[in-house]
């Protein structure tokens, strides 16, 4: 796992800290009946959504954006996502989950594989990051190549 530490400076070079505190982690937790990886809660404390890199990432809280908690349970109903997966993010045609329990912890895949989540029998192989500080990382690389 990356270190955290350096991942926040690598941010803080072109965005200003915009983290949630523990109280809202939990709070996520507790709607969402899950408990989320370290690293997740640790960038969470500098960075809760919104787009980095080529990634529009929802919010990581309520409130009159689109969140992980509301499209969480909007795609648990809609299409039966396990409850262990938290979506992070919904680009076009496709969705990036946080397996929560399982490594590759971060999976981009097609929006035909949402249903193929569980199974893991995906019809095109899904990007896939051991973590999420590696996945964020990847992140901010997009974000640093754009600003050169």
């Amino acid at each position: 796992m990356l270190d955290i530490l350096k991942l926040k400076k690598r941010y803080l070079k072109f965005a200003e800290e915009d983290g949630i505190e523990e109280q809202e982690i939990e709070n996520v937790e507790h709607i969402l009946g899950l408990t989320l990886p370290d690293d997740f809660k640790e960038i969470s404390r500098f960075f809760c959504g919104g787009c980095l890199g080529i990634v529009e990432n929802y919010r990581f809280t309520q409130g009159k954006w689109n969140n992980i908690i509301d499209e969480t349970k909007r795609l648990r109903e809609e299409v039966n996502l396990p409850l262990k997966f938290v979506v992070l993010a919904e680009p076009s045609e496709s969705l990036i989950v946080m397996d929560v329990e399982d490594k590759p912890s971060i999976i981009w895949c097609d929006s035909i594989d949402v249903y193929n989540l569980g199974t893991k029998s995906y019809a095109r192989s899904p990007d896939t990051w051991e973590n999420y500080s590696d996945f964020f990382s990847e992140l901010l690389s997009d974000e640093e190549s754009d600003e050169i």
